[in-house]
């Protein structure tokens, strides 16, 4: 059994004139909503081996504010950032390769990836069964997916989506 929480990053200001896409920051509400989310965590006991971050300031200023318990293993990439949903999974087997006794990883990252990979994933059952994932990918928004296999050997179409968070704000 493997769990993948895919996380998209909590909402963020709107980039200033000149400001890059990758330089924005979380704005108050989006602040708020990663701290709710890592205190629902910590009360569900559902907790990443791995976590694998974005290096876009959003999406590391997330991770930072959701407070998570140690130890896990944090590691950052820039594919998280520019590369497409393929990227993604991609970089979840690799976790499961580089770290064979894990059973949990999570990816903090961007849409539409997340909500392309998420509905990728999560095939069993009558996915997306959470009505939040049928109308998007909210900001801060946290698919839980499990897997009868290693993270190593997921496909897509073999999760079973095991929880979903949003915050109150969508």
């Amino acid at each position: 059994m493997s769990q993948v929480f895919l996380l998209r990053h909590a909402k963020a200001v709107w980039p200033s004139p000149g400001q890059k896409d990758f330089d924005r920051t979380l704005d108050t509400v989006g602040i708020d909503d990663a701290r709710i989310l890592g205190q629902e965590l910590r009360r569900s006991g559902l907790k990443p081996e791995i976590v694998i971050c974005s290096t876009a300031i959003r999406a590391r200023q997330t991770l930072e504010y959701l407070d998570l318990e140690p130890p896990f293993v944090l590691e950052q990439s820039e594919k998280l950032f520019s590369g497409g949903p393929d990227a993604y999974l991609m970089t979840i087997r690799m976790a499961g390769l580089e770290h064979d006794k894990a059973n949990s990883v999570m990816l903090v990252g961007h849409n539409p990836m997340m909500e392309d990979l998420a509905i990728a994933l999560a095939g069993r059952g009558q996915p997306p069964s959470h009505p939040d994932l049928q109308s998007g990918f909210p900001t801060a928004g946290l698919a839980v997916i499990q897997f009868d296999d290693p993270l190593a050997e997921i496909r897509t179409g073999t999760g079973t989506l095991q929880a979903f968070f949003a915050s109150a704000h969508h």
